[in-house]
């Protein structure tokens, strides 16, 4: 399903909590882009009161830039090219040489991964190494095996070989590198090459014809999704190098969303479907954007706030996002931006919104999107609407102050946000102080970076554990990746409270099976088979389709639909009365708490 291109309602500034008070002020340290350095760290105001940071989750992974998870076991890529794999005792495992050459020069490197939710150990890298510049930065499969090394597969899933688009150019920086897979697709962020100036003259992100400056998706194969927007575009506006005169050609269709300067990172909310994506800008302005796929996000045109679509006749020519251009779509303007103060050097870093067990209780009952900047080391937050359609304010509150060079969100199966911190060449690791409220019994909806495809329980395979608090993933057309809840085709599946299903039997620490009858909190429920839930498991909302169970918010039956790594599982009718009364009043029970906490703290 393609992301929403539904416009956003009005921010509302009055949203926010009167008994909160703004957080003002950002560390102004300067970095260079992608080098080591020491490391400091520093919660501030409300984050400080709510919020353990562990600064050692990893160490040691010099030039760190991106990390991902496969049950109980990270992967942690460097600029390099070498890869760490962390298990959950802390043993980590170096692996080099998995991608041959690699171009390191300026910002251009290894430097993106994500886990597929519905393959166990199948990872996807973003990394430059081509042989040339017109076909540098590519996207290679890998597997991850039992002995911690990693397979690769000859032939890359976007590359100028694949013969389904044109090869990524990479001649100097703005390389891109975000990747997430949602709803079993891969959509890989790449920047517009470079070629720094103001006003800005590279037109790469407006030119249809070329898969930079943009946003791609492809299926997990490499293939093109016929539903992609420009599938049936026959002629688009092009052109042929960053400087040259606008045309028209055949268009690249693995595009999804166009208009982007280096959409380094960007993530899609697995309850809206909508991208939030963090745009690093030229020489004047930082951006964020929340939007879907077939719009465009401005540039050349537009830089954040500033319009440099008159008055600059190297990039007017006598368009814009939505006049003179194949297709037109008018400009998305950004929700958040800000200047370069000054002189000094900025490279925005985009996030996430946290959530999960202990996180509602953590930000005060407020949704946050977490955001850093590479170079000026300070931490952000933006208070989101309830819809999460739009941020709630344009003032950002200060989340803390971190030097060592942010590079990476991701929300770890165990819930926890986990921030790779390139220049320091570590991970550290965020978690809630207390791990209960309302969101740590039912779960109306979560998903970590990585969204909405959903991890099926292998053949065969037992599940892997990721430790935490009731976090678990798993499930037949299941949980996504950093999601609350899942039901598993089955299998054996132990953990400290995060758990991913297995291909048959039984299952503990709050993974039931796709049938089967269940005890305790949260729990899933089916037609046969057994599933004991640990404490704290979300399980959903509605019980379901044949067998029986007991338990607050059990979810069951044998085609439980879930998007977003949500646990809100619907299922048909059959004899599980008692669960489903059970689940229906805990549902209640928990909206009325939320409404009547929401009263108190007005």
């Amino acid at each position: 399903m393609a992301c929403p291109t539904a416009a956003r309602p009005s921010r509302n500034s009055n949203a926010r909590r009167t008994r909160r008070a703004a957080l003002f002020g950002a560390s102004v340290l300067s970095g260079v882009m992608l080098a080591p350095g020491a490391a400091r760290a520093d919660l501030e105001g409300l984050f400080a009161e709510g919020l353990d940071v562990d600064t050692t989750y990893v160490t040691g992974a010099n030039g760190a830039t991106d990390i991902a998870w496969s049950g109980d076991r990270a992967v942690v890529t460097t600029k390099n090219g070498t890869v760490w794999v962390r298990r959950a005792n802390g043993t980590k495992n170096q692996l080099t040489g998995l991608f041959g050459t690699v171009d390191t020069e300026i910002e251009k490197g290894l430097l993106g991964v994500v886990a597929d939710p519905a393959s166990p150990n199948t990872f996807y890298f973003y990394v430059s190494n081509g042989t040339s510049d017109a076909d540098k930065h590519r996207v290679v499969k890998g597997t991850l095996q039992d002995d911690d090394t990693i397979t690769i597969d000859a032939m890359p899933i976007i590359a100028a070989s694949r013969n389904n688009g044109p090869g990524l150019e990479g001649p100097a920086n703005h390389d891109g590198g975000g990747l997430v897979i949602h709803e079993g697709k891969l959509y890989v962020g790449v920047g517009d090459t470079g070629s720094n100036r103001t006003p800005p003259e590279n037109k790469y992100a407006s030119c249809l014809n070329k898969g930079n400056g943009k946003i791609l998706r492809v299926n997990l194969d490499g293939s093109v999704p016929t539903d992609n927007p420009l599938s049936n575009e026959t002629e688009v506006t092009s052109c042929e190098t960053v400087f040259g005169q606008f045309g028209t050609a055949a268009p690249d269709k693995r595009i999804f969303a166009w208009g982007l300067r280096n959409p380094w990172r960007f993530w899609i909310d697995p309850h809206t479907g909508l991208f939030w994506i963090a745009d690093v800008g030229e020489l004047d302005r930082e951006e964020v954007s929340i939007g879907g796929g077939n719009q465009h996000y401005g540039y050349p045109f537009r830089e954040g706030s500033r319009d440099w679509s008159t008055g600059n006749p190297n990039i007017d020519l006598g368009k814009s996002c939505d006049d003179g251009f194949l297709p037109s779509r008018p400009c998305t303007d950004p929700v958040y931006d800000y200047d370069h103060s000054g002189a000094q050097q900025s490279s925005i870093i985009g996030g996430l919104i946290p959530e999960g067990c202990g996180w509602t209780d953590a930000f005060d009952g407020a949704l946050y999107y977490i955001f850093a900047d590479y170079n000026r080391n300070f931490f952000r937050a933006l208070e989101v609407n309830p819809d999460r359609m739009d941020i709630a304010s344009a003032t950002a509150e200060n989340f803390g102050s971190f030097t060592g060079g942010p590079a990476s969100f991701r929300q770890g199966p165990d819930g926890g946000l986990y921030v790779v911190m390139n220049a320091a060449g570590a991970v550290y690791r965020f978690t809630p102080k207390v791990l209960e409220g309302e969101d740590c019994t039912v779960d109306p909806g979560t998903g970590g970076m990585g969204g909405m495809a959903g991890a099926s329980g292998a053949a065969g395979s037992a599940g892997s554990d990721a430790g935490g608090a009731g976090m678990s993933s798993g499930g037949a057309a299941g949980a996504g990746t950093g999601g609350m809840a899942g039901g598993g085709m089955a299998g054996t599946a132990t953990s400290g409270g995060a758990s991913s299903g297995g291909s048959s039997g039984s299952a503990t620490a709050g993974s039931g099976g796709s049938s089967g009858s269940g005890t305790g909190g949260g729990t899933t429920g089916g037609s046969s088979g057994s599933g004991n839930a640990g404490s704290g498991n979300v399980g959903g909302m509605v019980a379901g389709a044949g067998g029986t169970g007991t338990g607050t918010g059990g979810t069951g039956g044998e085609t439980p639909e879930d998007e977003g790594g949500c646990g809100c599982r619907i299922a048909g009718g059959g004899n599980g009365t008692l669960a489903s009364a059970l689940g229906l009043a805990g549902l209640a029970f928990a909206f009325a708490r939320r409404g009547l906490r929401r009263r108190r703290s007005n």
